[in-house]
């Protein structure tokens, strides 16, 4: 279990932090390894992707992105990936099938540089 993540907000709900476990908790964690930015981590600076270098590489980014969601506890594949910059927003649209050991879930998440 852990505490829910909303909008990078720990929520309240009657005045108590809400949790979450098996599915949720593997999106959590999973969208906030996308969003760790390489040495930004003051616990691991080799943690995160470098957003920097996936602008001129995109095949670097992508393997960075692999690994990551590949180090979350509970995922077993990574079924497809697809990434897309939109350029006019200065944003990566990450779209992911993965399975994890609680069955296929879906991300679709937008990485801000």
């Amino acid at each position: 279990m852990d505490i829910l993540v909303k909008e990078n907000r720990l929520p309240l709900y009657s005045g108590d932090f809400m949790l979450v476990s098996e599915v949720e908790e593997i999106k959590q964690h999973i969208v906030a390894a996308l969003n760790t930015f390489y040495t930004d981590w003051l616990l691991n600076f080799k943690k995160g992707i470098d957003y920097v270098q996936g602008l001129r590489h995109q095949e670097f980014l992508e393997h960075d992105i692999r690994n990551q969601i590949e180090g979350v506890d509970g995922v077993s594949a990574i079924i497809n990936l697809s990434l897309e910059l939109d350029k006019k927003n200065a944003v990566w649209n990450v779209k992911a099938g993965i399975k994890t050991v609680y069955g296929k879930i879906e991300i679709n998440e937008v990485i801000s540089q």
